[in-house]
């Protein structure tokens, strides 16, 4: 299905953007809104763990020969058709997606309190994302 390699490598790496973007963002929104330093390397790290994800999610679904998505957060719906992930957390994941989105192309209205509450389900959708992926490679 999965190759455990690639899995190992890219699960390890988003768990651990993971665990240095979440402080921040999972804590009160008045302490990561103070820190500008603080809260943008949170948000750096938050969109290189989405990024592990989305590409985790399209080694998934192109491994195991399903159809292919129309875009990178189709995905985790692919994977949640396949009953491979909760459909709310595939839902969940595609507005992260729409996240990691939002912060490559710069966008210059970039609401920090709007992404502060969007981690508050973003993350423990990720987390569930690379744990069901690690369980699936058999790791």
């Amino acid at each position: 299905m999965v190759r455990r390699e690639v899995v190992a490598s890219k699960v390890s790496r988003a768990r651990a953007w993971l665990k240095d973007a979440a402080p921040p963002l999972l804590g009160p929104q008045e302490a990561y809104l103070a820190d500008p330093q603080r809260r943008d390397l949170a948000l750096f790290y938050l969109f290189l763990a989405i990024q592990e994800c989305i590409d985790l999610a399209a080694h998934w679904v192109a491994d195991a020969g399903w159809s292919e998505p129309d875009d990178a957060a189709s995905a985790f719906d692919v994977l949640a058709e396949r009953a491979a992930i909760e459909r709310e957390t595939a839902t969940r994941l595609r507005a992260a997606a729409g996240l990691r989105n939002r912060i490559a192309h710069g966008d210059a209205m970039l609401d920090y309190e709007r992404v502060h509450r969007e981690a508050q389900e973003g993350i423990p959708a990720l987390r569930a994302f690379l744990a069901a992926i690690a369980t699936a490679a058999g790791l």
